[in-house]
C-alpha cells in the first residue's frame, strides 16, 4: 500500500470522525447523504482534482516535492506545515478554508502558480479539504481573521503614501528586509518623529536582506521597485498582508500594532512603489541613494 493511499484511507477515517472545528469540511450536505458521506465525496473529489492540476508541483504527498518543483523558483507550497504565506489570519497561524481558495481563484503573481478559477466550486472546496489533510501533526482550528477597517486614505490617497513612507521607514522598519527608498537622513528624521533615538541602519540599506523561512528555504523578501507583489499590488491586497504578516516567514503581524491608519497608509505607500516598478527615473533615484551611501561610507 502506498503513502499516497493510506493518506486517503485516514482521511476517510478523519471524516467518519467528524470535525468540531469552525471553518473545516462541507458547511451543507448533499440531498440524502449523510454527513460522513458527503465529507467522504469531497475528499474523493478532492484528491481527482489535486492528481489532476496539483501533484506535479507540490508531490503526491503534499510536501512541495512534485516532479516540477526542481526547476520554480520560488518553490511550490508545502502543505505538511498546515500554513500558506498569504492568509488573512495572523501570521504563524492556521488558514481559513478562503485563504486557499482566494490563491486557486487568483494565483499568486511572478510564481509557477496560476489561477484555477475555472474550477468550479464543488471543485475548489473539494481541493482545500484535501490539501488540509497533508498537515502532519494534530489539527487545529483555523485562526480569527483579521480586521483593518475601511480605508482612511481613501479621498486623499497622497496623504496615505507620505503618512506610509514615514512608517516604513519609522516605526515599522521594513527596512530592515526590505530596501529603504529615502535617505539615511531621512529614515533618521521618521525615527526621531517616533521617538525611536538614532537608527542603527544596516549595511545594504538599499537591498533586500535575505532572510530564514519555515520553508525550507531563504527567502529575499520583494523590492517594490523591481519585483511582482505575489498578492497584487491593489491598496485592499496589500493592507491585509501587512496586518496579517507573511506565514512561515519574518514579515509579522502588524494588526494590533499599528493604528489603522497606519496600514492602510503603508498599503497606499507600497503600492505607489508597485506602480512605479520597472520605471527608469525610479529606480535611478534608488540606486542614486545606494550609491550615496556606499561614497559615505553611512
Amino acid at each position: 500500500m502506498t503513502r499516497r493511499t493510506m493518506l486517503f484511507l485516514w482521511m476517510c477515517l478523519l471524516a467518519l470522525g467528524g470535525c468540531e472545528a469552525d471553518d473545516w469540511g462541507p458547511k451543507k450536505l448533499s440531498h440524502g447523504k449523510t454527513l460522513q458521506e458527503a465529507q467522504i465525496e469531497q475528499l474523493r473529489r478532492g484528491r481527482k482534482v489535486y492528481a489532476t492540476y496539483c501533484v506535479g508541483c507540490h508531490g503526491e504527498n503534499g510536501d512541495g516535492k512534485g516532479k516540477a518543483a526542481r526547476f520554480l523558483d520560488p518553490k511550490p507550497r508545502d502543505f505538511t506545515l498546515g500554513l500558506i504565506k498569504f492568509a488573512r489570519v495572523p501570521s504563524g497561524e492556521f488558514p481559513r478554508d478562503v485563504d486557499y481558495l482566494r490563491v486557486i481563484e487568483h494565483g499568486l503573481s511572478g510564481t509557477a502558480m496560476p489561477s484555477f478559477r475555472f474550477l468550479s466550486v464543488k471543485e475548489k472546496r473539494a481541493v482545500v479539504a484535501y490539501v488540509r489533510n497533508f498537515y502532519e501533526e494534530e489539527l487545529e482550528a483555523p485562526g480569527a481573521p483579521v480586521e483593518v477597517g475601511e480605508d482612511p486614505w481613501f479621498d486623499d490617497p497622497e496623504g496615505g503614501i507620505a503618512e506610509g513612507e514615514k512608517v516604513y521607514h519609522g516605526i515599522a522598519k521594513c527596512w530592515s528586509c526590505h530596501p529603504a527608498f529615502v535617505s539615511p537622513e531621512k529614515i533618521a528624521e521618521y525615527h526621531e518623529a517616533y521617538g525611536l533615538g538614532k537608527p542603527g541602519l544596516r549595511e545594504n540599506l538599499y537591498e533586500s536582506k535575505v532572510t530564514d523561512s519555515q520553508w525550507g528555504a531563504p527567502i529575499r523578501p520583494p523590492n517594490f521597485l523591481i519585483d511582482r507583489i505575489k498578492t497584487g499590488a491593489e491598496v485592499e491586497n496589500l493592507v491585509y498582508v501587512i496586518a496579517s504578516g507573511v506565514g512561515g516567514t519574518a514579515m509579522p503581524t502588524w494588526a494590533g500594532i499599528l493604528e489603522p491608519e497606519q496600514l492602510w497608509g503603508l498599503a497606499h505607500y507600497v503600492h505607489d512603489l508597485a506602480m512605479q516598478r520597472g520605471s527608469k527615473a525610479a529606480i535611478e533615484r534608488h540606486e542614486a541613494l545606494a550609491h550615496d551611501r556606499s561614497e559615505g561610507g553611512k
